[in-house]
């Protein structure tokens, strides 16, 4: 449902690890590093041509209900989107990347900037049907304290193999 909108556009058969790495590049540069400052995150976006705003009718597939803006960010790598809900949290959407690696990729980002994030949760579930892992990492400095979630399927049902998101807690 949530990724339809992107099905339409066909992307070349790509490593698993391109995918991982360019759905967590793409959440790092943008998510995770404004999480402080919505406003600067807004200015990064206008300052990004690769990405592309949908029209408010086909980001409420990506909004469900909530206030906010999605942009497309398409590349050789794949379809990913960006969304940023009225509430401040962003969210970075992936139609295909391998759950372990993008737990990996982002974990060893984590490590090697040595960032203040402490895992504080791993679990693995299945939601119609579809299986499901979400690790939940907590901030421990910083201006604002916040929340990332990983939440990755190996399904190939998933409306989105991984979806990395930041929650500010305000």
């Amino acid at each position: 449902m949530v990724m339809s909108l992107l099905l339409a556009l066909t992307a070349q058969p790509v490593r698993a690890a391109d995918q991982a790495s360019e759905a967590v590049g793409l959440f790092v540069q943008s998510c995770l590093k404004h999480v402080e400052d919505a406003r600067d995150l807004r200015e990064w976006i206008k300052a990004t041509p690769q990405l592309r705003q949908f029209p408010q009718q086909q980001a409420q597939a990506f909004l469900e209900g909530k206030r906010g803006e999605v942009w497309s960010a398409e590349n050789d790598a794949g379809l990913f989107a960006l969304v940023l809900f009225a509430d401040d949290t962003c969210s970075v959407i992936a139609q295909q990347a391998s759950a372990d690696q993008v737990s990996l990729v982002f974990s060893e980002y984590v490590r090697r900037k040595g960032l203040p994030l402490d895992k504080i949760g791993d679990r693995r579930e299945y939601v119609r049907s579809i299986d499901q892992r979400e690790e939940t990492y907590r901030s421990s400095s910083g201006h604002i304290l916040y929340e990332v979630v990983l939440i990755t399927s190996k399904s190939p049902r998933a409306d989105a193999q991984a979806i990395l998101t930041t929650r500010p807690n305000r």
